[in-house]
């Protein structure tokens, strides 16, 4: 089936409910996983759509764009909802906070929209159920699908355009993968500093090319057009990764015996016995198990066997430093997404860059602090509620 057969049989069947001015739920079923999109109407009008491969990423990236202090207030690390749809509730429970107006509510939702239309138009042999009398509550805009597929349609065709000379591009590039910068050497030397410093920072399998686009306040077809010809060389390579975690409140489970919670391991790389001590002095009151390794090189079986939750690691240590451990143990697949902190008493720009390249989560001075090392430690290792999402904010800073 050709790309043109999918567009025209999607549109006849999002512009027949339209014309019928109907109310209700559509699902489309597409690809081999199966993947599944909802979309909502009312008399006709699309008033929100849903699903496929990364819901909450998407809901929080059209938030971020047109209502960031909603992201960053307080209320959204506590946020819930008990609806199937959170979406749009969480939506109208920020309106009613006065944290969003029903402008910004209305292009959050466009947009939103937009990117679900983008993803279930590129498949072929779609599937459609449709479910009449499904209402959303407070509908605060109401989109003509027309418009909505034209604009989708002229994004997807830009997208394309890009790999139309690679049949690699359709196979391998989607903006749901996550950029990631493999050789950052080679990237360094083809692009300006600036856009080095921010795909370095933004190109570490966390975030999407959705995602990345929208920090970077650049639109996708751009992106993409810079990335394709680093793609092809290797430099960057594209991974799929998982959705963030949905802010629904579980229900109810039946209650069973607790079980005795495991104390977090905390690691100390450090040729300095008094710098474990003082760790330990800082952590175990606080309920953490301290590792503390005086010899990296003898430690790493030591550190594989025991797999700690979170890693500081010594700058200048005599047999090895810390940048080429942190190299290493980024290299292992136990390590990968281990948080790992450099201690260093050079706290210069340089120092801090260069222990980013090598893979380093953070940067501490030396001789560590008690809060400084706490608040560390809370930020890689303390559960917040949809930290994802503010963690999408703070990284752009």
């Amino acid at each position: 089936m050709t790309d043109q057969t999918v567009m025209t049989k999607l549109s006849y069947d999002l512009l027949t409910l339209s014309q019928q001015r109907a109310t209700g739920e559509l699902t489309v079923t597409y690809g081999t996983q199966p993947l599944q999109s909802r979309l909502y109407f009312y008399l006709g009008r699309l008033v929100y759509a849903t699903g496929g491969v990364h819901p909450v990423r998407r809901w929080t990236r059209g938030i971020q764009q047109h209502c960031p202090k909603c992201i960053t207030s307080p209320w959204i690390k506590t946020a819930r909802s008990s609806h199937e749809l959170w979406e749009m509730d969480l939506i109208n429970q920020a309106i009613e906070q006065n944290l969003m107006g029903v402008n910004e509510a209305k292009a959050a939702i466009r947009q939103i929209t937009q990117e679900v239309l983008f993803e279930i138009l590129s498949y072929a042999n779609a599937k459609t159920e449709w479910k009449p009398g499904v209402k959303i509550e407070h509908q605060t805009t109401f989109l003509a699908i027309e418009q909505l597929i034209n604009e989708a349609q002229q994004l997807r065709l830009q997208w394309y355009a890009i790999g139309k000379s690679s049949q690699a591009f359709f196979g391998q590039v989607s903006p749901d993968l996550a950029p990631v910068v493999i050789h950052p050497y080679e990237l360094e030397s083809q692009v300006s500093p600036e856009a080095f410093t921010s795909m370095v920072s933004l190109m570490k399998g966390q975030y999407t090319l959705w995602d990345v686009a929208c920090q970077m306040k650049c639109p996708l077809p751009n992106l993409i057009r810079v990335l394709w010809k680093l793609i092809q060389q290797g430099v960057i390579e594209l991974r799929a990764i998982p959705d963030w975690q949905a802010p629904i409140v579980p229900k109810a489970a039946p209650k069973a015996i607790a079980k005795p919670k495991r104390k977090a391991l905390i690691a100390c790389i450090d040729d300095s016995p008094a710098i474990g001590q003082k760790m330990a002095k800082i952590l175990e009151p606080e309920g953490y198990e301290v590792l503390t390794i005086t010899n990296p090189l003898q430690g790493i079986s030591m550190l594989l066997d025991r797999k700690p939750d979170l890693i500081f690691l010594d700058l200048v240590m005599p047999n090895t430093n810390g940048y080429e451990l942190c190299t290493f143990l980024r290299k292992t697949s136990a390590f990968q997404n281990t948080p790992i902190v450099i201690l260093t008493g050079h706290d210069g720009v340089i120092d801090r860059v260069r222990a980013k390249l090598a893979g380093s989560s953070d940067f501490l001075a030396k001789p560590p602090e008690a809060d400084k090392v706490l608040q560390t430690i809370d930020r890689f290792l303390a559960p917040q509620p949809a930290s994802e999402m503010t963690s999408f904010v703070t990284s752009m800073a």
